[in-house]
């Protein structure tokens, strides 16, 4: 484990992304305070998680301008990160089967049903915990928590 700059993988990611989302018309703002806490994890899963979340979020924009907000925070030793977004949202009868293998809300063909599946491993491997609050036709906000690395210095 390493210590992990989520701001800054975060930066990383919307590098990644950030053609892609301004060509698909997608606004997205970053609020992180200035001393957001560090983690201790693997920056490589941590980046593999934000990634798929910021891309199923562009996925599920069926508007004209959609828009993606990425704010972290911390809480009680803890860093918090919010993905949320103004897509489609996701029906609440579905809501408890979004981290199950090969459960997909998009078209046949269009997604595995795998990357919400490996993106929870991922963040609990890491120590952390993911949740999520839809409403459809609204969007979709993913929380991330994870222990700051102080806390877990501390332990």
């Amino acid at each position: 484990l390493e210590e992990v700059q989520v701001e800054k993988e975060m930066d990383e990611v919307l590098g990644l992304l950030g053609h892609d989302l301004k060509l698909n018309n997608i606004d997205i703002q970053k609020d992180f305070p200035h001393n957001f806490p560090v983690i201790l994890g693997d920056k490589k899963q941590i980046q593999e998680v934000l990634f798929n979340i910021i891309r199923n979020a562009a996925q599920a924009m069926d508007k004209k301008e959609g828009k993606i907000m990425v704010s972290g925070f911390a809480d009680n030793g803890n860093a918090v990160v919010r993905i949320a977004d103004n897509g489609s949202g996701i029906p609440a009868d579905k809501l408890g089967q979004i981290f199950n293998p090969f459960y997909t809300t998009k078209a046949p063909g269009k997604g595995t049903g795998l990357g919400l599946f490996i993106v929870k491993q991922i963040v609990e491997k890491n120590r952390g915990t993911i949740s999520l609050e839809s409403e459809a036709g609204v969007g979709t906000t993913f929380t991330l928590r994870f222990p700051t690395a102080a806390t877990l210095v501390a332990a």
